[in-house]
């Protein structure tokens, strides 16, 4: 299993998710990408924050957008939100099947809400909402 985690920018979901995973499953494939990245864009002091806390590596993250190459190189992506699977699908139509919703994936609901902004304490509720959710992908308790 290879899994491309998708957010809006690439500096906070996203790599969150990949983090997680990559720390959690090492032998496994993961990476992640923003439907409106740019490589100018950094983590939040209050992501790095929890980042650094929970041991997952972030200093060379670079935003990177979506493209066809990186769809080509994973069998699952997960999304955030709606409008980011939706606009995969309807930009990159070949991706399609290979689509989802992070919450979906996992067996659960919802979409993950951006804490961009927002004091440490969303982010620090968004990462236990990815966490829990990622463990369950590893451990083969969602879809």
């Amino acid at each position: 299993m290879s899994i491309l985690f998708v957010c809006t920018g690439n500096t906070c979901r996203s790599v969150m998710a990949e983090g997680i995973f990559k720390k959690k499953a090492p032998e496994l494939k993961a990476f992640s990408a923003g439907i409106s990245a740019n490589p100018s864009y950094r983590i939040f002091g209050g992501l790095a924050e929890i980042l650094d806390e929970n041991g997952i590596p972030y200093k060379n993250h670079v935003s990177t957008q979506v493209t066809k190459q990186i769809l080509d190189e994973f069998s699952v992506v997960l999304c955030m939100e709606n409008r980011h699977a939706e606009h995969i699908k309807e930009r990159f139509p070949f991706a399609a099947d290979k689509v989802f919703l992070l919450t979906e994936y996992a067996g659960e609901s919802g979409e993950i809400t951006d804490p961009i902004g927002l004091d440490k304490e969303f982010y620090q509720k968004t990462f236990d909402i990815i966490n829990a959710l990622v463990v369950k992908i590893i451990n083969g308790d969602g879809t």
